[in-house]
Order: C-alpha cells, then sequence, then structure tokens
C-alpha cells in the first residue's frame, strides 16, 4: 500500500501551519512498520483524543505490542487530529492516515477504538468521516474496512452500536490476537462483508456483533435475532497476566506528552468493593504479577527507554501483594540510573511507612488520596472503608517523610448525601490542616459522582447540574477561605454528558451523529464542549435527559445487561440495598463474597507477601559531581525530528544518554536535573545540519555518537563530538550567525531578485515585535547579511550580535513571500574564533 497522495505536501507545507506538527508524523522510537502487503491482516488501533492522551494510555501500547509481535498482522496508530489539523486535511482534501506508513485508514482490514471513556464518542464519528469511511455499519460498502471497539466504555457500547460491526469487551490482549488471525483466514475465502461479519458472530461468543440483536425500547431489553449467538456477551478475562503481553521497547514519543514515563504494571483488578468504582466492579478477579516479573522487565526495558521514572500500574498500588519485593529489586537494578518511583494509585488505610519509604524518593511534587466523602457515613454507603483518623495518619506520616502538598479527591451528588455530608468536608479538611501545620499545602478536587453500569448504583438517579452546582457554591467559598487550600471542581455539565452516555441506549445513536452533525467533538475538552448543543439534539430526536440520567427501577431490564461482565445483577442488587443501610462489605481477600466473577480457571490470583526484603533510601539533597567532562556534540535535524521543540530535543537527547547508560552529571538538590543544553534554538519546523548540544559526564567516553546514534530517534544524528574545557562559554554564546537555504517546492515568485535587491540597498529595516503583550520596535537590516536567488532555491546568511538576530519569516515576509509553499534548511552555523580554539586535549573526533 501506497502512502496518501500528496505526503510531501502534507510534510513540509501543511504540518508546520498547525499547533505540534509532530502528533501526526509518526517515526517515533520503538516503531514498528511492515509491508501492508506482506502480511495477512491489517489493523490500525484509532484513539479518539488528542496523540498527547493516547500516548499515554498503557493499553493501547500493549495491544499494539502485542498485535505486532505477531508477523502475520501488521498494527498501525492514529489518534484523533486536533481542529487546526483537521481543517487543513479537509480543505486539501487529504484522508486521514496512519502514523506509520501514512496510509488512508479506509486501506485497512479493520479500524479498532480504544474507548477509555465515554466523550469520546463524536471523535469518532469524525475520525471515520476524515478518513471516508461509512459513519453507519449498514452503509459500509464491500471496499471498507470493519470498524470495531474496545476499552473500558464498551460495558455499555449501546449508544454507539450504529457505527461499529463488533465490540470487544473485556481484557482485549487475546481476543484482539484471534480475531485478527480470523480475519486473515477469511479474506482468502469469497465472502462479501456480511458474510465475514456473520462468521465472526457464529465463531466467537465473547465479541458482541450488534448486527444481530435488537432493542425493545419498551422494556429495555437487548435480545439476539438469529440463533446462532449468544444470549449475553461474556467478556474476555485474563485468568493471569503473562510476561509476554508487556512490551519491552515501547513506544517513546517525540514531543513531551500528558504521562510521559516508564509504566509497569503490577497487577488488575481491585478486591476492595467500592460501589461507586466500575473498573473495580468490571476488572475482577484481582490479577497480581510475580515481583520477579516486574523487576525483570524494568531491568531489561527500562534503561533502553531513557526515562526517569517508573510508574507502577494498578488500580490500587498499595494493595499489592509483592510490592515490597518489587520496589526493592527495581530500584536495586536500576539504582546508577537515577531513577524514581511513582504510585499513581495509593489508599490511605495502606500507605505505611514503609510505602512511604519508597515513594520518597520520587520527586514529591505531591502526593494524592481519595476519601471520596466527608463524613464517615457517607463513606460507608460508598463501602469506602477509610476511617477519619488512617486519613490523619497517613498525612503525618507524609509529613514526616517530606511531602509539602497533599491533593484530596471528593465526589459530589453521591446517593445519600446530605449538605451535611457536603460540608464536612471543609471539616476534614481543616483537621488534615491541622496536622500539617504551616508545613502542607492541601489541594482539594471536587468532581461530580456518576452512576456507572455494573456497579451496585448503577439504578441510582444523578444529580443534576443545578443541584451538584449549589452545592459546590457552597463547600467552596469555605476551603478557600482556608489559607494554603486550593479547590478545583468542574462545569457539572461535562459530567451529565458523560451520565447520559454510561447509562444509554441504541437511540442515542441518532443523538450522537446529529451532535457531530452540528460541530461536536472534544466533548471532554473545554474548548469545545457545548452543553446547550446536546440538550437540543435530545428534544430534536424525542429524548429526555432525565429518563436517562434520572433513577432506574431495578425490576426493568437494562440495555447494557447483553453484556455479562461475571459480576451477577442478585450481587449488585445485594451492595445496592446495604448502601441504603450504610453497611460495609469485606474485602474479598479476606473472603468470598460471592459477587459471581471466579469460576473454574478465572480465579484470584495473588502471589506471596514478603515482608524480608528492606530497603533504605537517603532522602538528602545530592552533592553535583566534582568529576566532570563536557563534550560538545554537531548533529543534524532532519525528517520528523523537525515537528520537535528545543525543549523536546533536550528531552529526547537525556532519554538517549540514559538509554547508552552513560554516566550524565546532574544538578544537587532534591530534585535533580541533568547538566545538558542546546545550542541556538532552531525554528519550529525547520531542518538543519549543522546543530550542537553539549552534555557533561562523570567518565570520559570513546565512541560517544556511535553510542548516541543507536539510541536517538529517526532524523536525529550526532555527525562528531568533541570533548572541551569546563570553562569554555556555552555553545549558544558562541554563534555569530546563520546560513539558511530556503527551498519551494513549485517555481519561485516573480520579481523575487528585484524585492532582494529592494530590500538589501535599505540602511535600516525597521519591524515591530510583540513580546508579552509588549510591542518593540527593532531595525533588522544589521541582522541581514546577504540573500542570493537560485534557480528553485534562496540561500540567506543572517547575523546574531549581542543575543539578537532576524527571524527567517522576517526575512521572507519583506520578500512578499508569504502565500507561497516552502521549507527551510539550516546549513551552517558560524562561530566565533573562540569556538574553534577551546577544546581539550584529549578530544575525540569520528
Amino acid at each position: 500500500m501506497k502512502p496518501i497522495e500528496n505526503w510531501n505536501k502534507v510534510f513540509n507545507i501543511i504540518l508546520p501551519k498547525v499547533e505540534k506538527p509532530g502528533r501526526y508524523v509518526g517515526q517515533e522510537r520503538n516503531t514498528i512498520i511492515k509491508d501492508l502487503e506482506k502480511v495477512d491482516a491489517t489493523i490500525v488501533l484509532a484513539f479518539p483524543d488528542l496523540y498527547d492522551i493516547g500516548m499515554s494510555y498503557y493499553g493501547f501500547q500493549i495491544l499494539y505490542h502485542v498485535l505486532n509481535k505477531d508477523k502475520k498482522i501488521a498494527t498501525e496508530r492514529v489518534y484523533a487530529p486536533w481542529p487546526d489539523f483537521e481543517t487543513e486535511l479537509r480543505k486539501n482534501k487529504i484522508p486521514l492516515y496512519s502514523l506509520e506508513s501514512h496510509v488512508s485508514l479506509k486501506n485497512f482490514d479493520v479500524v479498532g477504538f480504544s474507548f477509555s471513556y465515554e466523550l469520546g464518542y463524536t471523535n469518532m464519528l469524525n475520525m471515520l468521516d476524515m478518513a471516508k469511511i461509512s459513519i453507519f455499519s449498514k452503509e459500509r460498502q464491500e471496499d471498507e474496512p470493519l470498524v470495531i471497539a474496545g476499552g473500558g466504555s464498551v460495558f455499555n457500547a449501546e449508544p454507539i452500536t450504529a457505527f461499529v460491526d463488533c465490540i470487544l469487551p473485556g481484557d482485549g490482549e487475546e481476543i484482539a490476537l484471534e480475531l485478527m488471525h480470523f480475519i486473515g483466514v477469511l479474506k482468502k475465502k469469497p465472502l462479501d462483508r456480511k458474510q465475514k461479519i456473520e462468521a465472526i458472530a457464529r465463531k466467537f461468543d465473547r465479541i458482541y456483533v450488534p448486527a444481530f440483536y435488537d432493542y425493545d425500547d419498551t422494556t429495555g431489553k437487548v435480545f439476539p435475532l438469529v440463533d446462532f449467538v449468544p444470549q449475553r456477551i461474556k467478556t474476555s478475562k485474563l485468568t493471569k497476566l503473562s510476561n509476554d503481553i508487556y512490551p519491552e521497547n515501547p513506544l517513546i514519543p517525540l514531543l513531551d506528552i500528558a504521562q510521559d514515563r516508564y509504566v509497569a504494571e503490577i497487577m488488575r483488578g481491585c478486591t476492595r468493593g467500592c460501589r461507586f468504582c466500575q473498573a473495580g466492579m468490571i476488572y475482577r478477579p484481582v490479577r497480581e504479577r510475580k515481583p520477579e516479573d516486574i523487576v525483570r522487565q524494568v531491568k531489561s526495558s527500562f534503561s533502553n527507554t531513557g526515562y526517569d521514572e517508573v510508574s507502577l500500574l494498578s488500580l490500587s498500588t498499595s494493595d499489592y501483594n509483592g510490592l515490597e519485593k518489587a520496589v526493592c529489586g527495581i530500584l536495586d537494578s536500576t539504582k546508577k540510573n537515577s531513577m524514581s518511583l511513582s504510585f499513581p494509585s495509593m489508599r490511605l488505610d495502606t500507605f505505611t511507612e514503609k510505602v512511604a519509604e519508597y515513594a520518597k524518593q520520587a520527586k514529591k511534587s505531591g502526593l494524592t488520596f481519595a476519601p471520596e466523602a466527608g463524613s464517615q457515613g457517607l463513606r460507608d454507603i460508598i463501602n469506602k472503608q477509610i476511617s477519619e483518623k488512617e486519613l490523619m495518619d497517613s498525612v503525618k506520616i507524609a509529613i514526616d517523610n517530606g511531602w509539602q502538598l497533599v491533593k484530596l479527591y471528593f465526589m459530589i451528588g453521591l446517593p445519600g448525601e446530605t449538605m451535611e455530608d457536603v460540608m464536612a468536608i471543609a471539616d476534614l479538611v481543616e483537621k488534615v490542616l491541622k496536622i500539617g501545620g504551616k508545613k502542607l499545602n492541601v489541594n482539594v478536587t471536587l468532581s461530580s459522582f456518576i452512576p456507572k453500569v455494573f456497579t451496585p448504583f448503577q439504578w441510582e438517579a444523578q444529580d443534576l447540574p443545578e443541584c451538584i452546582q449549589q452545592k459546590i457554591d457552597s463547600i467552596k467559598p469555605v476551603l478557600r477561605a482556608m489559607k494554603r487550600v486550593k479547590v478545583m471542581s468542574r462545569d457539572p455539565r461535562y459530567s451529565q454528558l458523560e451520565g447520559l452516555m454510561s447509562r444509554g441506549d441504541r437511540k442515542l445513536a441518532q443523538v450522537i451523529y446529529k451532535a457531530w452533525q452540528r460541530g461536536a467533538k472534544f466533548d471532554g475538552w473545554r474548548e469545545y464542549y457545548n452543553f446547550d448543543l446536546w440538550e437540543e439534539m435530545m428534544l430534536e430526536c424525542g429524548l429526555n435527559l432525565q429518563d436517562y440520567t434520572g433513577e432506574r427501577n431495578i425490576d426493568s431490564d437494562l440495555p447494557w445487561e447483553i453484556i455479562d461482565p461475571g459480576i451477577t445483577r442478585t450481587f449488585l442488587l445485594k451492595e445496592k440495598n446495604a448502601a441504603r443501610k450504610a453497611a460495609l462489605t469485606p474485602d474479598c481477600r479476606e473472603g468470598c463474597i460471592n459477587c459471581g466473577v471466579c469460576f473454574d480457571d478465572l480465579q484470584m490470583d495473588l502471589v506471596d507477601s514478603d515482608t524480608e526484603n528492606s530497603f533504605s533510601f537517603s532522602a538528602e539533597p545530592s552533592e553535583p559531581s566534582d568529576n566532570k567532562h563536557r563534550y560538545r556534540l554537531n548533529f543534524v535535524k532532519t525528517g520528523a525530528a523537525k515537528f520537535t521543540s528545543h525543549l523536546d530535543i533536550i528531552r529526547i537527547f537525556k532519554q538517549a544518554l540514559k538509554g547508552a547508560r552513560l554516566d550524565v552529571c546532574y544538578t544537587g538538590g532534591y530534585n535533580k536535573k541533568p547538566k545538558i543544553s542546546a545550542g541556538y534554538p532552531l525554528p519550529y519546523s525547520f531542518t538543519s545540519n549543522d546543530e550542537y548540544i553539549e552534555i557533561f559526564l562523570e567518565k570520559p567516553v570513546e565512541n560517544l555518537d556511535k553510542l548516541l546514534n543507536t539510541n536517538l530517534p529517526d532524523g536525529l544524528k550526532v555527525k562528531k563530538y568533541k570533548k572541551i574545557n569546563l570553562r569554555t562559554a556555552s555553545v549558544s554564546n558562541l554563534v555569530t550567525g546563520f546560513d539558511y537555504q530556503v527551498n519551494f517546492l513549485e517555481k519561485l515568485p516573480e520579481n523575487i531578485k528585484s524585492e532582494v535587491e529592494e530590500v538589501l540597498k535599505q540602511k535600516n529595516i525597521w519591524i515591530n515585535r510583540t513580546r508579552k503583550n509588549q510591542i518593540k520596535k527593532l531595525d533588522i537590516r544589521e541582522f541581514i547579511d546577504t540573500i542570493e536567488v537560485h534557480n528553485d532555491t534562496i540561500d540567506i546568511s543572517i547575523i546574531v550580535k549581542d543575543g539578537k538576530t532576524v527571524k527567517i519569516q522576517e526575512v521572507l515576509h519583506l520578500l512578499n513571500i508569504q502565500e507561497q509553499e516552502y521549507y527551510v534548511h539550516r546549513q551552517k552555523t558560524a562561530f566565533k574564533a573562540e569556538f574553534f580554539q577551546e577544546q581539550d586535549t584529549t578530544a575525540v573526533k569520528n
């Protein structure tokens, strides 16, 4: 398969116009590119949100690894384009494409969407439309791919059944691989599209094929239309978390993303039974990985990534039985790599001195706890078995171990909540402040409760936005009056839309479609969320929002019950009644509570608790090393790397140095930073043949260029290097000018020679520059050295003087070059004589 037409135009002309073009080019480290015509089946994994968010989603990385590990399957990726890039693609009639091969999505066998939350549905429609794929499943032609969906949100996929061909609820690692193998077989048979979909429905009882089911909007029941599909679709669950599903060489982004760190999953599922928590219900039973497997994974792949932080992923990290053994092994195996551990999910009742000792060596940006409710009575209703004393004890431990910021999360609108419960949040925060004294700052986040499917609260009503806002308006001023307290909350109308989709049915498909037609997309983003539009579309479709967000009858069928997550309706009703009585249900680690999930080979899989290991970490700030060796690197920046920023370049080289296992010098203090400095910033989207960066190492090294090039992404390559004197001025202070070449995709602008002559004969050229809302006048003529016109290029030499210079765009504007399509290459960097004289006598060159 060939890349999309006009890829050269996209790369050189369109992408430089948009925000963060690195989102749309691929070529990250560890990208896998196969010949799409030499495999049995192809799939593009589609994430219906920004690259920055999707690249942080570990489940996406796992699927990419599992599917690409099979030689017969080619797996590529695509993320929702931000509106600026969407506008350019639509204007130029360019279809949405995959990152790896830049092939149109329509040319793949399967487009697989992964939904981590419900507010991505309109983005799915937008991405299909941009790829020129029919929105509705029933309208797709023979040359269009299968559209499938997975992820946490598809446990109720009814709102999107009109748009997708197949739904894969549960753990996707095994079922997705089996499906792709089967599609490879089907392609070799003389079957049309409908016959292939039927074959999938006949073979897989854990794949939901909506075309063979219907919905009774009177009873709320979804039922099969044919006898060859199951009455209910059981979700896929791995019996064990095997090592081979985890990528040893994960994708490393070119640009900074939301959660840019190495991730190691330590367990899946949770035994606590919080009644509001969908993940804790649908991902049962708990399956823990062996500590030695986690250590082996981190040891073999962490250094290769160049990251300096390992995040231990689970729903409740401090509940993991093998935590001590895993942490000790990780820290022991990576202690020379200046690595820190992060625990993204910790419970108050298991945050002990020992856990704090492990966590404190990470950067102390803040410690997060989720009491969820301010009063003990409300915590009992939701089965959040955390006492006020445990919260205070945890805060004291945090302070004793150096934390100065605690983040507390609360929900507003929980079942059974009163205003006394809401105001109890302020009492609890005040007590936390008292424990912390003047050492502690507290960030409080107030979020709206949303009833989720397959939880004991799936029948409960969701508070109206006005009611939630009233409660927030009551508690916020009280909290803000407290010193050292920050309060954050979100417009509760966001939660209404999420609640609508969470417990929606097939009738919502028309609402989603009409909302998308009217411009709905990125509904989880403040810039584009439009609640009024959704209310208008509900009315236009003859639907009432309160019918979806209101209380449900426990005797009625629920549309999402076509999916069987293992957990029984009987258990959920029992828990609902227990909530009414504020009765607690014990952790199922203490004994089976008959939820219905465990059967045959699928059982809770726990590792032995091992407390023989011990780890002692000194939190004293380290002193910078006196033993330093300074190297100046000369490198090229081409290809996709041209869409990386100045800060991205420093981050990428830092990762490459760690990947090469070089001992980088760090600054002193708690938050150590590697001693790396880049040269004069190269403008965004420019390529260059002559860039510089300086690094400090603790030991001298040979073959530095080869060591780094092995760990740098395509487009960045070290040409040569030299060891220089520690007292030499920085490279940016030695720059005197640059030579640029402007390349035009078509012919040069008319009258360009006369325009050049007009500019060069001027003695002064004054322009206005705006910086920090201040306009300053600058004479840029003294910075323009030469301008030479050739057949299809213009060479421009500029001068740097006292840190000031002219921008190439400013020169081109003077030449009336604005509408033409061009790209710029920095050919050479000019330096003061000192640059060539200051080098160590032990210099090494390639």
